[in-house]
């Protein structure tokens, strides 16, 4: 019973200061009106379209693999609806989607007709069931994660869906990526743009130049012109050094965008597998830059071994805990990448020291999820419940109901069989992920880098304790992980709302700041000595200890060992330090899991010395 009352009062407090926060959130942040619109009140989306066009497109929808699917586009209107107020647009409405056309609920995409004529900003965009994503948050969560980083991003919001009067269900609105988001998106862009290339199809990369033939111009003006893109391959590809690179594209920008797929795992885009959902744009200065879109597969969503063999982590198709899976392991020795972060990650470390500074963390993050969920909620709860927006009698089942969108966006990790899609509870992944890039990248309790960086600590991504398969309903499993995370209550006071600048597009129309800020990195970098007169050690050799603390000798001088080293001695050796927790005095023990063994002293955690 006090377990219960103390979580509803959890419960409270977070929803309380979410409330309070909420307008902090998109501080120094520019977004398009429709999508503003969108996080205060969800909107309905009436078409209205021919009967018979209504049932061929229905028609058209009945297919079991994406390889079947059909393009089929009619003439619509939609009536947009929102907090009472309704507008009437002429539209080109169409079937949409890639892999999710061979799901029940397939995605439709919109194109406002009237060359003057747009939806509070955006003229093109898209409407997804997502239904493999329990939760239904992680295209909007990754979308937020982007845009609070400074890097252009198409934007995610939600609708309710009715063709002719009857109820289609819940949608994830996102933005189409076309000529009008690039000029509404970067600088000085006119109408004829004839170098926008889009990536769509899987497993494309620069150096098997399979970019060549894979991608394509998606202006159809434009659409046999690929020759700027093809040179842009080939001088890829014959790049030596990062300065040949900066010549021909946004260099730390593209780096910022490699941090932010390797934070959430994505393996839909550059990284990951399938190489693919990239537009390739290039800019009135002759530079190209990056643009991921499609965001439903992030976030600890369908990671199977399986589709990674020859990598470190490939054991035969079993089980790995993904949250802690180290760069080097993952990315698929893609050159460009050898050449910009291997050889070198210190800008990548910044880029990710920004991002999590700026968003991924667990006091921004967790409080941000729950504001969504209190969005959402109750549509979600009626297309769950209802089975709404299923035309695709061929295609694969989603069994996901109400409850699992409650359980998923929390800790529970998820598998829907049936449908063979599976996803990590979105707070214990963040959570999960957040501590290893923590420790391995050296970031401390406040989100911020520690500088000078520390020891690297890689932890292992094999399970300590075997994962059980729960059985949920009769097609929906909980994947248990005995090792269960400790207790959170986010920060409410916790912000970051300086004006990203690293790795941040100078073309792109973001706001932006003219000095470089240092707020993503640790101001925990003095150490006790200077108050005596001694310099703080360059690194952590210890070679004297007294009662003031731990010393070192450089330069034939005594200087203090700072407090963030990761030390070697029996007694004070202690996992947690990169973790921005202190070492525990007793041996107490509280929770174990595959990072360490944890207790508790002066009402917060602290990591047990190896010695215990």
């Amino acid at each position: 019973m006090m377990i219960s009352k103390i979580n509803t009062i959890i419960i409270f407090i977070i929803f309380y200061f979410s409330i309070l926060v909420n307008g902090n959130f998109w501080k120094n942040v520019k977004r398009t009106e429709l999508y503003e619109m969108m996080d205060k009140s969800i909107p309905e989306m009436h078409i209205n379209i021919d009967e018979l066009d209504w049932e061929n497109m229905c028609n058209k929808a009945q297919i079991s693999s994406q390889y079947q699917n059909i393009d089929f586009e009619v003439d619509a209107k939609l009536t947009f609806i929102y907090e009472g107020k309704s507008e009437v647009f002429n539209i080109e409405f169409k079937l949409g989607g890639k892999s999710s056309t061979e799901y029940k609920k397939p995605g439709f995409n919109i194109k406002i007709k009237g060359s003057k004529n747009n939806l509070h900003g955006t003229k093109h965009f898209r409407l997804r069931g997502d239904i493999r994503d329990a939760s239904m948050m992680r295209s909007k969560v990754t979308s937020d994660i982007l845009q609070r980083s400074g890097l252009v991003s198409v934007e995610v919001g939600y609708t309710e869906l009715y063709i002719n009067n009857k109820y289609l269900g819940f949608w994830v609105v996102s933005d189409s990526v076309k000529n009008k988001w690039i000029q509404r998106k970067f600088k000085n862009v006119d109408d004829n743009i004839a170098n926008l290339i889009q990536c769509r199809d899987d497993r494309i990369r620069f150096d098997d130049e399979s970019a060549k033939t894979k991608c394509v111009n998606s202006n159809n003006e434009y659409s046999d012109y690929m020759d700027e893109f093809n040179n842009f391959v080939d001088q890829v590809n014959a790049a030596k050094t990062r300065s040949d690179l900066e010549k021909i594209m946004e260099v730390d920008n593209f780096i910022k965008y490699m941090a932010w797929e390797y934070i959430t795992l994505s393996w839909d885009h550059f990284i990951g597998i399938f190489g693919h959902n990239i537009y390739w744009f290039k800019q009135p200065n002759g530079k190209w830059v990056y643009i991921p879109y499609d965001y439903d597969l992030e976030l600890g969503q369908d990671l199977w071994v399986a589709n990674f063999p020859g990598r470190p982590f490939y054991i035969g198709g079993g089980d790995i805990d993904f949250t802690n899976i180290s760069f080097e392991d993952y990315e698929l020795n893609h050159p460009i990448l050898k050449i910009l972060i291997r050889d070198d990650d210190t800008f990548f470390r910044e880029c990710i020291g920004d991002i999590i500074s700026k968003i991924f963390n667990p006091d921004i993050l967790l409080i941000h999820i729950d504001e969504i969920r209190n969005l959402i909620s109750p549509y979600v709860k009626r297309d769950r419940d209802l089975g709404a927006g299923k035309i695709n009698n061929s295609g694969k089942d989603i069994s996901y109901s109400y409850q699992h969108f409650i359980d998923n966006s929390e800790y529970k990790y998820l598998f829907d069989y049936k449908g063979s899609t599976r996803g990590y509870g979105l707070k214990d992944w963040i959570r999960r992920r957040y501590s290893y890039l923590a420790v391995h990248y050296g970031i401390d309790r406040n989100h911020k880098l520690i500088m000078p960086r520390p020891v690297t600590v890689n932890i292992s991504y094999i399970f300590s304790s075997a994962l059980s398969y729960i059985g949920y309903d009769k097609n929906v499993n909980e994947i248990y992980n005995p090792n269960q995370l400790p207790p959170y209550t986010p920060d409410p006071d916790y912000s970051d709302d300086t004006i990203p600048t690293i790795g941040v597009n100078v073309n792109a129309n973001v706001v932006k700041n003219s000095s470089l800020s240092n707020s993503n990195v640790s101001t925990s970098t003095s150490c006790w000595a200077e108050e005596q007169g001694y310099q703080c050690c360059s690194d952590c050799d210890v070679i004297y200890e007294d009662n003031n603390g731990l010393w070192g000798i450089e330069n034939g001088t005594w200087c203090g060992i700072n407090s963030t080293c990761k030390l070697n001695t029996t007694d004070t050796e202690c996992f947690s330090i990169n973790l921005g927790y202190p070492c525990c005095s007793t041996c107490t023990l509280y929770f174990e899991n595959s990072i360490g063994r944890w207790g508790i002293e002066n009402n917060e955690w602290c990591g047990l010395k190896s010695s215990c």
